[in-house]
Order: C-alpha cells, then structure tokens, then sequence
C-alpha cells in the first residue's frame, strides 16, 4: 500500500542525499511510502499562498497515478500554479511531467552543479489530474 503524508524533517533526509543539496525553511515534505518503506519523497518551497510552489521529487517507483494526484490535489488546495524543474539531462523527467500537463517555460542555465535546468508549469486551470 502507498501512502503520501506531510513530514517535512524525513522528507528532508530522503531528498537532501539524493540530490546532493540542502533545502531551507519556509518548506513543506511530503513523504511518499510503500509497505512501510520510504521510496520518494517531495520538497514544496517557495511558496505564495494563492499563487505559485515549487515541486522537487525523488524517488523509483513512487510515482503512480494515485500519488501523482494526491500530490496535485494537496498543491492545488493551496495555489494556482505548480512550478518543476529538472535536469535539460533528464529526458525521462521531462517525459513524464510532459505527460502530467507540465508545460516547458524555458532554460535555467548552469542551475544545477551539473549543468543546465528545464523549468515547467501547471496551472490549475489547465490541470487534467484532478476534479476541481
């Protein structure tokens, strides 16, 4: 069974290693567990009530349409836009936000220590996840 809860210290300690970086308050954490094992994580930040968060997620296997929505339900509840980024790199990150709705708004150059990163968008008017 997959379950999504808000922890922000744990979610912290899945993400932080994986991505080889830190994260700062103000912030949210949701963990993403199966059968009682941690496989995922998410780091909401930057957040404008009403208007705008950031999404960072980690994790194999963690991503099934349950949790996908979950996730866009609890961001939708609280602002009109959700905003990713990743790797230029990582072909099937960008696959799968693609396939979410996410719309590609451009290039961050050298963003990340590795190079460049794609930034994307779902607004909640144009969002297919979830009965609004």
């Amino acid at each position: 069974m997959i379950v999504v809860f808000q922890d922000t210290a744990r979610a912290k300690r899945i993400a932080e290693p994986a991505l080889n970086c830190t994260f700062s308050e103000p912030m949210i954490g949701l963990v993403i567990e199966r059968d009682g094992v941690d496989v995922g994580s998410v780091i909401l930040n930057g957040y404008t009530p009403g208007c705008n968060i950031d999404l960072t997620a980690v994790g194999r296997g963690a991503w099934t349409p349950f949790v996908v929505r979950d996730i866009a339900r609890y961001c939708f509840a609280r602002v009109k836009r959700i905003t990713a980024r990743t790797s230029v790199e990582n072909k099937p990150a960008i696959k799968s936000l693609t396939k979410l709705g996410f719309k590609p708004e451009g290039i961050m150059r050298d963003f990340f220590p590795g190079g460049d990163a794609i930034c994307m968008s779902l607004l909640k008017s144009e969002q297919r996840l979830i009965r609004l």
